[in-house]
């Protein structure tokens, strides 16, 4: 019963994604806006699933990503975080 599947898994790229599938995605994205992400692959042109798109844009496109090394002051913070409340 339940929901019907995402995409039929025929014909989709899978693996690595390229840099032209990953400009056409934000290109996409900011004209678009997040959301409805099953229909996305589909109106943008990419021969994705919906799931894979949505987990490339919010783990490596988004601008709002910080990268890199965490600062002295958030190591600090992390540190008397986990003292207080532990592995929870």
């Amino acid at each position: 019963m339940g929901r019907s599947a995402c995409c039929a898994k025929e014909g989709l790229n899978r693996g690595a994604w390229t840099a032209h599938e990953d400009k056409v995605l934000s290109e996409y994205i900011k004209l678009h806006g997040e959301g409805r992400w099953r229909n996305l692959p589909k109106k943008a042109g990419l021969k994705r699933c919906g799931k894979s798109c949505r987990l490339r844009w919010l783990n490596y496109l988004r601008p709002d990503i910080k990268r890199g090394n965490i600062s002295p002051d958030e190591e600090e913070l992390i540190i008397r975080l986990h003292k207080l409340l532990g592995n929870r």
